[in-house]
């Protein structure tokens, strides 16, 4: 995960997009209504790159609808937003008011069960690198399942864990990043070994064996009215033992971590992984073997090219105290820590390529939108025809 969000923050400081929209394809459907989304960049095609791509869509009369959720009450809000847009307004205040009856039964229940004791404290783990907790319309879905969200909160943004040791406040931890399917996660859980580190051994959750791997693809994090009760009956499953399995999704979308090897182990267990090819049109500074940030003059001893020596000179030595240090204020607080930086650096084969002492660097400051001054820097590694980019 962690070479994914630096390959997609590559992407978005490049100025390309994620995602790449088939125009033709688009414009034969002749739609009359498309719905995109402004909340996440990252997980779902933008209005703007819709724009991009369908300037010569037809109809031109199609409406487009932008949802951006960040609470229930704005998921619900979106179902009405669309089923007005198509035309069927009676059909989305039935599904609404639907959902509703559904949350609000799931919360008698879990209340039911709950009886005198206190609520448990449930973090839902978003991100593995960087180590991000929860928020949104999660934080809600908890609460129908009548626990308490850590590490995040109703409508608000997923917040960066500098440490397992935060962790420790929460009695069950569920495990479900942001597109990925549990035999995913699982496997990114044993690339980057978290589940063998003391911190997280000792974590009381943990120790109490109430962690659970849950599908974050298709649950948690969709602003979809089935994810959201599929959310809320997952963890109700989960942190009410009596309720386990009682609306089907125990072994089927969530799993407890000491059931991870035959959920992963079975016939018909998903690929882990799937082939993603970067869109056309990314701007050729922004598509290189790696790029890291984005950058046309040609000063070689200024000083944003002086930072820029420095960093790389502290990698070369294996100083990552220092190099982590000359990241920007903004990188700094998603790498966390030296240790991870470092992780990074040497996990991602064409970023370890800036670390070899052999590697031989050509900078040139170049300009962003005629604002920003950046380096570009291309590396040579020793015995090597093949010259990597990269933008700082």
């Amino acid at each position: 995960s962690s070479e994914l969000d630096a390959q997609v923050r590559v992407q978005a400081a490049s100025g390309g997009p994620i995602y790449q929209i088939d125009n033709a394809l688009v414009s034969s459907a002749q739609p009359t209504v498309i719905i995109t989304q402004e909340q996440c960049r990252i997980c779902a095609v933008t209005p703007e790159d819709l724009t991009r791509a369908c300037d010569n869509l037809l109809p031109p009369s199609a409406k487009l609808i932008t949802i951006m959720p960040v609470s229930l009450e704005d998921v619900l809000g979106d179902v009405m937003t669309i089923a007005n847009a198509m035309g069927v307004p009676d059909r989305g205040t039935r599904l609404v008011a639907h959902i509703r009856r559904q949350l609000t039964a799931l919360q008698s229940s879990t209340l039911d069960v709950l009886g005198n004791f206190p609520r448990p404290k449930v973090a839902h783990v978003e991100w593995l690198a960087p180590l991000m907790g929860s928020g949104y319309w999660i934080a809600e879905c908890v609460n129908y399942a009548s626990g308490v969200m850590v590490h995040g909160y109703a409508g608000g943004h997923s917040q960066t864990l500098e440490k397992v040791e935060l962790l420790s406040n929460a009695d069950f931890i569920i495990i479900a990043p942001c597109g990925f399917s549990i035999e995913r996660t699982w496997e990114e859980l044993q690339t980057m070994n978290i589940l063998d580190s003391i911190e997280w051994r000792e974590l009381p959750a943990v120790v109490g064996g109430r962690v659970a791997i849950a599908d974050g693809n298709k649950y948690y994090n969709r602003s979809s009215v089935a994810s959201i009760l599929g959310t809320a009956e997952i963890v109700a499953e989960f942190i009410h033992p009596e309720m386990r399995g009682m609306y089907g999704h125990h072994g089927e979308r969530w799993v407890r971590l000491e059931e991870i090897h035959a959920f992963c182990g079975r016939a018909g267990a998903e690929p882990t992984k799937k082939d993603v090819v970067l869109a056309n049109g990314i701007p050729e500074q922004g598509r290189a073997t790696l790029k890291s940030l984005q950058c046309d003059s040609t000063t070689k001893n200024s000083m944003t090219i002086q930072h820029v020596e420095n960093q790389i000179a502290a990698l070369q030595r294996g100083d990552y105290d220092a190099a982590f240090l000359l990241n920007s204020p903004e990188n700094k607080k998603r790498l966390v820590s030296a240790e991870k930086f470092e992780a990074i650096v040497s996990g991602w084969t064409s970023f370890k390529v800036l670390s070899f002492p052999q590697t031989s660097c050509e900078y040139r400051e170049v300009q962003v939108d005629g604002t920003i001054a950046n380096v570009k820097v291309e590396a040579r590694a020793e015995a090597s025809d093949e010259v990597l980019c990269f933008f700082f």
